[in-house]
């Protein structure tokens, strides 16, 4: 693919950026709220996209609701919307990306509370991101995704020993796969080490199959977009090739990946990583992935989560997947900007 055919991607990505960006503008509140926001947390990522948009007043407005509506003195995360799958599962995670967003718009009473309380959510010998935060018994899990976004989160905020842990933590959890080959299993538990035994019906939330569409695809990548920023924070090349190997499951898995929209963090990994390493084999993968998005994105503008996940869609649903597809599209053009 020659420049001039990479430059007509990138600007093909930007329009999507666009177009997916001012439909989110269109369901801004008056207060500065986004959406129905009684319904349920689902807005953690909107200012993230929107600074990375150059949409400053919008995301700054976000924000400021959120401290007024939704942030508590302890820098947690909760208030007027209910948490949703949050209060039982992956629990840090709306933290993380919401300390993000605050960060890039220098609103540091989110982001300095926000960051004391994304830190007990770590736990301090695993390095693993609980579900729910102080549950450290036997019934306690630690979750690969959780981990990835806490600790991209940490290295943003200054974090690094933190930052390391998480690392130390997915480090871990592949040497303790069996067969990588084949599937990932994403979920430790301290007392009990890589869990493989769950419910046939919850199979999705401990392991990912390359063969099998209706699997959490996200994983390999953002363990992969995590981990090649560890290597470019520290130079340590145990980063480099861990992330490596996570971009490498998500590379390899079959093509029912793409029937998911659950594959999508995985141009994050592989963006970073040429970003580190400048091969081709992740700007060719990282163009695929952006070629992905245009391909699903609708006619107004928004994208919507996969029918087998989310089969009647609501308006704070397609919210939530937009405001985190325009980040990924608008990271994937900085991402293949670099020569």
């Amino acid at each position: 693919m020659n420049v001039d055919d990479i430059e007509n991607k990138l600007i093909a990505y930007r329009r999507a950026s666009r177009r997916g960006t001012d439909w989110l503008l269109n369901w801004m509140n008056s207060d500065g709220s986004i959406g129905p926001a009684r319904d349920r947390l689902y807005y953690y990522r909107v200012p993230w996209a929107f600074s990375l948009m150059g949409e400053t007043t919008a995301a700054s407005r976000v924000v400021d609701w959120i401290a007024r509506h939704m942030f508590t003195a302890a820098g947690a995360f909760e208030g007027l919307s209910p948490q949703g799958i949050f209060e039982t599962r992956y629990g840090s995670y709306p933290l993380a990306c919401l300390i993000v967003g605050a960060s890039r718009l220098e609103r540091f009473d989110i982001v300095f509370p926000g960051t004391a309380s994304l830190l007990r959510w770590q736990d301090p010998k695993s390095g693993g991101f609980e579900n729910v935060r102080g549950n450290r018994n036997s019934n306690g899990e630690h979750v690969l995704f959780p981990t990835s976004q806490g600790g991209m989160t940490f290295l943003l905020v200054g974090q690094i020993e933190a930052a390391r842990r998480a690392g130390e933590w997915l480090e871990k959890l592949w040497e303790l796969q069996p067969d990588v080959e084949h599937k990932l299993y994403a979920v430790y538990n301290p007392p009990q080490g890589l869990v493989t035994d769950y419910a046939p019906d919850q199979e999705a939330l401990y392991v990912t199959k390359k063969d099998d569409p209706w699997q959490h695809h996200f994983n390999g990548g953002i363990a992969a977009a995590f981990l090649a920023q560890l290597y470019l924070a520290t130079q340590e090349n145990r980063w480099l090739n861990l992330a490596r190997a996570y971009q490498e499951f998500s590379m390899t898995t079959d093509e029912c990946q793409f029937q998911s929209m659950q594959t999508c963090k995985s141009g994050w990994g592989s963006g970073l990583l040429h970003v580190a390493t400048r091969e081709k084999q992740y700007r060719v993968w990282t163009i695929r992935i952006g070629d992905w998005f245009l391909e699903h994105q609708l006619e107004d503008g928004h994208w919507e989560n996969t029918k087998f996940w989310t089969p009647h869609p609501t308006d704070a649903d397609n919210i939530e997947i937009t405001a985190e597809f325009v980040m990924h599209v608008t990271n994937i053009v900085a991402y293949l900007s670099v020569k």
